[in-house]
């Protein structure tokens, strides 16, 4: 019961340091830029302040109802709604906005939100503690260690029960156990989700008890959607893994119009690569497609510069070489792009053949096509990686399909930009 008379008193604590940090921002743009800052008004100022720190809070509000917040969303998320907030306040003449103030404010206010969180969790030595789980799948005890709390035990068929796990009673005693043993956690495997009452874990989340799934736990901490022990009815049917059209409309729009600003602006270096293989490259084509499957199954033909001979050896040229090593083979996507045929960010082009044989064997993998192919996106590439398995790939593009919006390819962006993943790569499209 402590945790639930301290709940409005940490709702309080929250607003107090995202406040704290857009005040450190708001000085910190005042000494580092100074003749900007004199053209701000008090109300400015004032308004500025207090939507900062009412849509931080309501984005921390959101991924905290989702589960553990980590700081890289929180400042993906805060300051997306920030920006947005303060362009429409902009558009109205009601305040001049500073990208200073956003950035840094969010990125303040981030760290003193995550560090105070965790000090709070550290030092609540009297709240709930452990996970209960309930039934017992191949996940279950994976995941119960990555929440960092001691299993309490199992409730559900004693023979489920692992080695080495308490066995706490069937589920007729599942309230009972809930009761006397005072979970901060509990963790439902995807086999006995319908054998609890949904009663009994609402009641524990009004207080407090973090209830989590299985395969909910998996999307949360690998960020990829659990396939393994699903029947590909209950994905195919999932009304969650439909994007919206909104999105894709939206998305529709920056894509095209990025994509144009990037062909345009990157014409030089087509017309040099596309004049060098035509010098170098011997007899062929300059450009060689590929047929894929595109946005709902549609096929279309990928674009990319042609690095081997033409013939039977079909061997690399050292200008194809140089052109794969400079990462430029599928720079002509971008006609792609273009054309509405792909997008800047989605699942990687597949060739047409490829995705037709594993539709057959995973019927849930015609879900990726509900999005067009991206230049680059959420799953990593499979080339010289771990994640080579292609059911592996699948719960990631499934992910993305599933939390399709214009703040994840933000993220997909910034991950590839400083994350090490490939861009316009000759990796990422499937032989």
């Amino acid at each position: 019961m402590r945790g639930e008379y301290l709940r409005p008193l940490l709702k309080l604590l929250d607003v107090g340091l995202i406040a704290a940090g857009f005040a450190v921002a708001i000085i910190a743009y005042g000494v580092f830029y100074p003749d900007n800052y004199s053209y701000l008004t008090s109300d400015e100022v004032l308004l500025g302040f207090v939507t900062d720190v009412c849509t931080v809070w309501v984005g921390f509000e959101l991924l905290e109802a989702g589960g553990d917040v980590h700081f890289l969303d929180l400042l993906l998320v805060g300051t997306g709604l920030d920006l947005i907030a303060q362009a429409l306040l902009n558009y109205f003449a009601l305040l001049t906005r500073s990208l200073f103030l956003i950035v840094a404010g969010v990125f303040v206010a981030a760290i003193f939100l995550t560090v105070a969180r965790r000090w709070f969790n550290a030092a609540s030595d009297g709240s709930p503690k452990g996970t209960l789980m309930v039934g017992f799948d191949p996940l279950t005890q994976q995941l119960a260690g990555s929440l960092g709390q001691p299993v309490l035990g199992m409730v559900g068929e004693a023979s489920a029960c692992p080695a080495g796990i308490p066995y706490l009673g069937d589920d007729s005693r599942f309230e009972e156990v809930i009761e006397r043993k005072r979970p901060a956690y509990i963790l439902v495997s995807d086999t006995s989700a319908a054998s609890v009452s949904p009663s009994i874990l609402l009641a524990q989340r009004l207080r407090g008890v973090m209830v989590r799934t299985t395969p909910g736990l998996y999307e949360s901490q690998l960020q990829r959607i659990y396939c393994r022990g699903s029947q590909p009815v209950d994905l195919l049917l999932s009304p969650s893994l439909s994007p919206e059209s909104r999105t894709l409309a939206i998305q529709a729009i920056y894509t095209n119009l990025i994509g144009l600003v990037l062909l345009i602006g990157l014409s030089p270096v087509l017309l040099v690569v596309s004049l060098a293989i035509v010098l170098f490259a011997g007899a062929g084509p300059v450009f060689e497609t590929v047929e894929c499957s595109g946005f709902r199954n549609i096929p279309f033909l990928l674009l990319r510069f042609r690095t081997r001979r033409t013939g039977k050896k079909g061997g690399f040229t050292w200008i194809g070489s140089l052109i794969s090593h400079l990462h430029l083979v599928n720079l002509p996507q971008l006609f792609n792009v273009v054309r509405g045929e792909m997008a800047l960010f989605g699942p990687r082009p597949v060739r047409r053949a490829f995705a037709q044989h594993l539709t057959e064997i995973m019927p849930f993998y015609a879900m990726r096509l509900s999005v067009k192919p991206g230049l680059t996106g959420w799953a990593p590439s499979p080339a010289g990686s771990t994640f080579a398995n292609e059911l592996t790939q699948i719960e990631y593009d499934l992910y993305y399909v599933k939390h399709n919006s214009p703040q994840l390819d933000v993220e997909i962006l910034m991950r590839t930009l400083f994350g090490g993943m490939p861009v316009l790569s000759e990796n990422n499209t499937t032989a």
